[in-house]
């Protein structure tokens, strides 16, 4: 395992989806969910190689409204399209989701933000998570779950449940990460790059 700091997850992660032409605000988006799972000792970088591979392919769907089972909404992309969406219009959603941990890490940011109260829950209406003004609460288990059915609302504030707060780590700043995804990431990353011509030298500022 290697030690990486929040500040090269994101801009490698960046990096890494612009490499599969993620547009460069959803490449943005999806950098901060992965930085704050990662210093939230929440695995990432798995589910965002294949994130990315399930996009170059067409496999997965960035639409919010145009999603299935075969085709699930990714999370890791449109997570935070989506919630700041449902917080601003108070508006449920329910759909495919690929990857739900990045709606939660979503959910946590938004709230932060604008002190409110969402609800994360499965085809079930089992509680996955739920914010509390700027505090989240996680059924760590259920983040387990790699694709299906969510629902996602905004809700009253809820006095009692049975699924706990989650915490930044020890460490905040820096993250253990698996070393050849690692390396995996770094390469794909090493794609934007531009090779070194006049036209590039140009628009460098040479």
């Amino acid at each position: 395992m290697l030690e990486i700091s929040s500040n090269q997850i994101f801009s490698e992660t960046y990096k890494a989806l612009r490499s599969v032409d993620v547009d460069w605000g959803i490449a943005k988006d999806s950098a901060n969910l992965c930085k704050w799972l990662a210093i939230h000792n929440q695995f990432f970088l798995g589910s965002i190689l294949k994130t990315a591979d399930l996009y170059k392919c067409g496999n997965i769907s960035i639409s919010v409204n145009d999603n299935t089972f075969d085709k699930p909404l990714s999370s890791a992309l449109m997570g935070l399209v989506l919630v700041e969406y449902i917080a601003s219009n108070k508006k449920a959603w329910e759909g495919y989701l690929n990857s739900p941990k990045f709606l939660v890490a979503a959910m946590a940011l938004v709230a932060h933000e604008q002190k409110s109260y969402l609800k994360l829950s499965d085809k079930n209406k089992n509680l996955i998570a739920i914010t509390d003004e700027d505090k989240l609460y996680v059924n760590i288990s259920n983040l387990k779950n790699i694709n299906g059915y969510f629902f996602l609302d905004v809700s009253k504030k809820i006095t009692s449940h049975n699924i706990t707060e989650l915490n930044l780590s020890d460490i905040s700043f820096a993250s253990k990460v698996n070393e050849k995804c690692w390396e995996k990431l770094k390469l794909m990353a090493f794609d934007t790059y531009v090779p070194e011509s006049d036209a590039s030298k140009s628009g460098a500022g040479y």
